[in-house]
């Protein structure tokens, strides 16, 4: 295979696996943000880059999201959302149980919300991203959870872009919450 092959082959892979994912289910989790006091995200390796893109961005819309583990995250309770980027390991279990212990809201946007995991929750979001390569995993040429992760990426984008245009979110109010301390010049990027 070929480069222009492969493009078309993940494009269509993340396709499926986006196109599959349940409306309902989305506007709970749009629900569920909005009406959260705090928001903490969880997830691990490769999983863990799109849930910070994503956390990174609920910040820039005003939310006040914190990432679980990171030093400045506080406690967690009642009124509180904790979002699990996946849902099926063994570490993500004991967060979970500590989440619902506090009384917090507990969301799985993941691609097994029947396993114990996804039971505990209070709502989920179905990504059927290949993972593990069974059940209703939409299956992929590409390595281990390749395709989950790309697709959980793509897919928090899409709801921040949904989060802006039903919260009427100003783009330029979002600019001015993003860290100035990387160095780009504001003079640079007028031009």
């Amino acid at each position: 295979m070929n480069y222009t092959n492969l493009v078309d082959i993940v494009i269509n892979e993340n396709k499926t696996v986006l196109d599959q994912i349940d409306i309902s289910e989305i506007n709970t989790l749009i629900d569920e943000i909005n009406k959260a006091n705090t928001i903490q995200l969880y997830a691990m390796g490769r999983m863990a880059l799109s849930m910070r893109g994503f956390a990174m961005r609920l910040k820039h819309m005003g939310f006040d999201v914190y990432v679980v583990y990171d030093t400045t995250t506080p406690c967690i309770g009642e009124g509180d959302l904790l979002l699990d980027l996946c849902g099926v390991t063994n570490v993500e279990m004991n967060i979970i149980k500590c989440a619902k212990e506090a009384n917090a809201r507990i969301g799985i946007v993941g691609p097994h919300p029947e396993n114990e995991q996804g039971q505990m929750a209070d709502f989920s979001v179905t990504i059927p991203g290949q993972i593990f390569g069974y059940g209703t995993e939409v299956k992929s040429i590409q390595p281990m959870a390749t395709l989950l992760e790309q697709a959980m990426f793509l897919f928090t984008d899409i709801i921040v872009q949904m989060i802006i245009k039903q919260n009427n979110i100003d783009i330029e109010a979002m600019h001015k919450r993003h860290t100035n301390l990387e160095g780009i010049s504001r003079s640079f990027a007028k031009n």
